[in-house]
């Protein structure tokens, strides 16, 4: 144990010592990091705690909350927040040296799970260190048959995963196909590194490992490999019915599969018995699954129960965006720029709720400084990182008739008609009156007399569109046209009667006695 206290103590000061570019040094931390140089715990809890409440992502602060603890000979308390920093973001130094620590205490106190959690995603980055590589076999060993201290699992040799790109881009199918956000799971729930064929032949010598079949439904479910996930997976519910992890799990894998309903009664058996570790954080992604299982019925009010509750658990932004893409789905405008507004609090350069207070604004009218920052941080985006519209994600397409728009108020005609273009393949969308007008006033604005025509023609029960049809033709010095389409629109809207002669466009058709005698005479109706 004594060598071990040396190289944690060595790694402990490369850690603190060494600047990273991941770390998000606020004033809180900065003077966090005073205090605890000072030996001044009492003062440097404080801090951290006060970044660790403004940076909920950041796990640096309780990494350093762990330190003080440990020295303060608070263990409960010192691995508490050793764990939690470990789920959340720091760099590889620092995490090897959490996930260390974490790895030893509960090999040292024979807490085989965790121990073997733990040293598994140390060995993510260090599959070189013989030390870690025992203490995960001696875990394995004892988890897979408790009366037996000498099982042992080899770890086969280490695959490198294929990593997705954060950013959801076109070569990710998933995104395209289905609308509703894949949210995030626990982190437990994602330390697998190798390829399900390294676990099918552990299991075939040693079929009662049980954590091992475990690593290998997520590997399964990693490569989405979803029915032999869910067939494995029923195999570890039959033998340990409580287990809510595995119940959650299934709940995903039936998400994948698309069959909602058996989701949610995973869901519902995963909530029975929560998930001791951080049981709020366990039931958030129950919760925010559940949520999306009951959108997918179309049960909108049990799924804004479901996301509401997520929010309860930890808030975050990711349910606060679930709820304004349920809301802008049922034409909640208020709503959906309320939630909007608050997932954009905890995390101000999120795209999708720009997007969405964007189009729920535009909706209402309401185009206030509110409304301009969303669209400029949603239009550059997309400029930005889908120069071809077409390759857009769908989840980013929410916006794009109200984009189009937009670019047509800004006189940007060219720009709008890119996105009109990609809307056009959606029948429900392509078809609908607010898109046949707006793209036929865009070419019509845009000086595409012939082009705007076909649109404003398909816009049935419209007085505006049948108004610039009366424009387009006199345009083309139609006159009977232009008589036939401004009557349409002055029987829907009065007030046309009286601004003909406003518009330049009619600058022609004036000219003639006939057309000057129908507007007198509102088409006959008025002596």
């Amino acid at each position: 144990m004594e060598s071990v206290r040396k190289y944690l103590s060595f790694l402990f000061t490369f850690v603190i010592f060494h600047t990273t570019v991941f770390a998000i040094d606020s004033d809180a931390m900065k003077e966090g990091k005073k205090a605890f140089s000072k030996k001044a715990y009492g003062e440097a809890i404080k801090k951290f705690t006060k970044h660790a409440d403004s940076h909920p992502q950041d796990g640096e602060a309780y990494m350093y909350l762990g330190y003080i603890y440990e020295y303060k000979k608070d263990y409960p308390k010192s691995i508490q927040n050793f764990r939690r920093a470990a789920d959340l973001d720091l760099d590889k130094e620092q995490r090897k040296t959490v996930l260390l620590k974490l790895a030893l205490f509960f090999n040292y106190h024979q807490d085989w799970n965790l121990s073997a959690t733990y040293a598994s995603r140390y060995l993510k980055y260090d599959p070189k260190n013989e030390e870690v590589q025992k203490i995960y076999n001696r875990a394995v060993g004892n988890k897979g048959n408790p009366s037996s201290t000498t099982q042992t699992y080899t770890q086969p040799t280490k695959v490198e995963p294929k990593h997705e790109s954060k950013q959801t881009d076109s070569k990710q199918p998933d995104s395209k196909k289905d609308p509703i956000k894949k949210v995030d799971e626990p982190g437990e729930d994602k330390e697998t590194t190798k390829p399900s064929e390294s676990y099918e032949q552990i299991l075939a010598n040693q079929p009662n490992l049980e954590d091992v079949r475990w690593d290998y439904v997520l590997a399964l479910f990693d490569e989405k490999k979803y029915d032999k996930a869910e067939t494995t997976l029923n195999i570890l519910i039959e033998k340990n019915p409580t287990r809510s992890r595995y119940h959650y799990k299934m709940g995903i894998i039936k998400l994948r599969l698309d069959d909602p309903k058996a989701a949610i009664e995973s869901f519902e058996r995963a909530k029975k018995n929560p998930f001791s570790k951080d049981t709020n954080v366990f039931l958030y992604y129950v919760y925010l699954n559940e949520g999306i299982a009951y959108q997918k019925l179309a049960e909108i009010d049990k799924a804004e129960s479901s996301f509401l509750e997520a929010f309860k658990q930890v808030p975050k932004d990711t349910p606060l965006l679930a709820l304004a893409r349920l809301y802008e789905q049922k034409s909640d405008w208020e709503k959906c720029i309320q939630s909007s507004d608050k997932a954009l609090s905890f995390n101000p350069n999120q795209v999708e709720s720009h997007m969405f207070r964007f189009v729920c604004m535009f909706e209402v009218g309401n185009k206030t400084k509110k409304f301009e920052s969303s669209f400029a941080k949603y239009s550059e985006f997309i400029k930005n990182k889908f120069p071809d519209p077409t390759q857009t994600p769908e989840k980013y397409q929410v916006g794009f008739l109200k984009l189009a728009r937009k670019y047509t108020e800004n006189n940007a005609f060219d720009t709008a008609d890119l996105y009109f273009a990609v809307l056009e393949k959606d029948q429900t969308i392509s078809s609908g009156r607010e898109y046949l007008f707006y793209r036929g006033r865009n070419y019509f604005y845009g000086g595409k007399i012939d082009s705007a025509i076909p649109y404003l023609q398909k816009t049935s029960g419209s007085s505006a569109a049948h108004y610039l049809l009366a424009r387009c033709y006199a345009k083309k010095n139609d006159i009977t046209k232009t008589k036939e389409e401004f009557q349409l629109a002055a029987d829907l809207k009065p007030e046309y009667w009286t601004s003909a002669n406003l518009e330049k466009d009619f600058k022609e058709v004036w000219k003639d006695n006939s057309f000057q005698e129908f507007l007198r005479t509102k088409a006959g109706k008025v002596p």
